[in-house]
């Protein structure tokens, strides 16, 4: 057995089955260097605006693309991978928010940060047109925590390991850290918040919303392009 963040419907299919640490890293690596000087430019364009430290925009931009699978690693998608992923952005953003929420400094630009990391990973398939769809599911199926499937433990290392390389604040490596040690465990709590909860069905302007969808569609285009390279078959 394997750890999936992608595998075929069925055998008809013309793609090739792919592994979520490879997913994870390569979409990472595409950002980072093969669009650079955009994703530099965002950061960069983000820190000034907001008033967030470079380092942790840098950091919400890396880990949002290291950990915007995260839900997948679950046992219900991992024992039956070939009926999709279905909601799995909901769950990788929920446990995210649960382990950073109880790092961050409240009052401060670090709260900026939390939603900088966690948003764009909720809307990288543009389903932000139907916010009700994610506080239903999770409320519908009385979830409390991802169980992570036995096979997922090495890769999610793998995947940690390579965030704490080079993640640039030291919130990020608090955060890798931090969900490292719930691997011991094989559980990942998810947490719907108040704050996330009025982003999704509030029609208030955020100010920062446009940097949190500028991320989004950097990680959508990552996401987007790696999927289809690694799962061609050639």
């Amino acid at each position: 057995m394997t750890c999936y963040a992608y595998y075929p419907n069925s055998i008809k299919d013309k793609e090739k089955p792919e592994e979520f640490s490879r997913h994870s890293i390569d979409v990472v690596e595409y950002m980072f260097k093969d669009l650079a000087s955009l994703t530099n430019a965002v950061i960069n364009t983000i820190s000034v605006r907001l008033g967030v430290s470079r380092d942790l925009v840098h950091d919400a931009v890396l880990l949002a693309g290291l950990l915007h699978d995260l839900g997948k690693v679950d046992k219900q998608y991992q024992e039956k991978p070939n009926h999709g992923f279905s909601n799995h952005e909901v769950l990788s953003t929920t446990a995210i928010r649960n382990i950073a929420f109880k790092l961050i400094k409240k009052d401060s630009t670090e709260g900026l940060f939390l939603d900088l990391l966690t948003l764009p990973i909720l809307l990288h398939h543009y389903v932000q047109a139907d916010p009700y769809k994610h506080i239903h599911y999770i409320i519908s199926i009385k979830k409390e925590r991802i169980d992570v499937y036995k096979d997922c433990i090495d890769q999610l290392n793998e995947v940690i390991n390579y965030g704490l390389i080079h993640v640039q604040s030291d919130l990020g490596k608090k955060i890798m850290h931090e969900l490292k040690n719930k691997l011991s465990k094989f559980e990942i709590e998810i947490f719907l918040d108040k704050e996330l909860k009025n982003f999704l069905l509030s029609n208030v302007f955020y100010p920062h919303k446009p940097a949190i969808m500028a991320i989004a569609g950097l990680l959508n285009e990552a996401d987007g392009t790696i999927a289809k390279m690694n799962r061609n078959i050639r």
